[in-house]
């Protein structure tokens, strides 16, 4: 039962990391020298951001003073928006780096572990939402290692940050610059619906909570109270965790027993390897 775990769980992690090559959902681990970065300059100076926060009161019908406050403590890190940059045009990306980092014996250790001591929450969550146990597992592995790394960026500093400085270099600053903006907005009224200080919440760069890595959004839209103790907790709640993942997956239409992966035969006369390879992929 062990080993058939291991493999399955191993070929789940495979396909979610393949999924997820164009860029990694895995919780930003700063290094020393960028958590010593983290002393940034508050947004109460800025008036955009004042002016968001007033617009988001008035949209959610929330106390003006609260949002300027959350957003005025709000600090400006730096640090963030150099992760967000792209990466410099013609860089490879190597497959056989990126799988490493999710295919481990330490990953898969702790997904077998996870997936034993909460076998029948995952049956549970297999049948009320149509999404099997190693799927389930295998996200949250790959997104945080089970909880041992949901990263430890204040969410409103970086969710102000990406909102209010994302790098004008990026070809789609506008674009995501607005998706933050959303993001923070969910996230301050996510906070205020319950009654929770907006200031502690940690997580990615990327403003992402919890095991499962949600943004905001994804937590109001999809998380669920999956242990019935009358509130939701991605971070400690591995019940909660296992049915917001699998409320998730349903919501964007995962069908029951449709394949995740199939066999594909190329000729080899007709394959044109340097087209498919070129310009981002290395071969391995």
């Amino acid at each position: 039962m062990l080993r058939s775990a291991t493999r399955i769980l191993s070929i789940a992690i495979f396909l979610i990391a393949l999924c997820a090559l164009p860029v990694s959902t895995e919780a930003q681990k700063p290094s020393k020298s960028q958590a010593a970065a983290r002393q940034g300059i508050p947004y109460a100076g800025r008036d955009d951001a004042m002016q968001f926060a007033d617009e988001v009161a008035q949209r959610r019908d929330l106390d003006p003073a609260w949002t300027r406050r959350a957003i005025g403590q709000a600090q400006h890190l730096p640090v963030v928006s150099r992760l967000m940059r792209p990466a410099p045009s013609g860089t490879p990306k190597n497959w056989a780096v990126y799988r490493s980092r999710f295919i481990d014996p330490v990953r898969i250790a702790a997904g077998v572990r996870f997936w034993q001591e909460n076998r029948e929450t995952l049956e549970r969550a297999e049948q009320e939402y149509g999404v099997p146990a190693a799927i389930v597992v295998g996200i949250i592995g790959v997104e945080t290692i089970y909880g041992r790394n949901m990263g430890n960026f204040r969410v409103i500093d970086a969710l102000t940050t990406l909102s209010f400085n994302f790098p004008e270099a990026h070809p789609r600053a506008a674009e995501r610059r607005a998706y933050f903006r959303g993001e923070l907005e969910q996230f301050l009224s996510l906070q205020h619906r319950q009654a929770a200080d907006p200031l502690l919440p940690v997580g990615s760069y990327a403003g992402a909570m919890g095991m499962p890595q949600f943004m905001p959004s994804s937590w109001v839209k999809w998380a669920v109270d999956f242990d019935g103790d009358g509130r939701i907790d991605l971070a400690r709640s591995p019940a909660d965790v296992i049915g917001s993942v699998a409320s998730y997956f349903k919501g964007y239409g995962w069908i029951p027993g449709m394949p995740t992966h199939y066999p594909v035969a190329f000729d080899p006369q007709k394959l044109d390897k340097d087209a498919l390879l070129a310009p981002d992929i290395l071969p391995t």
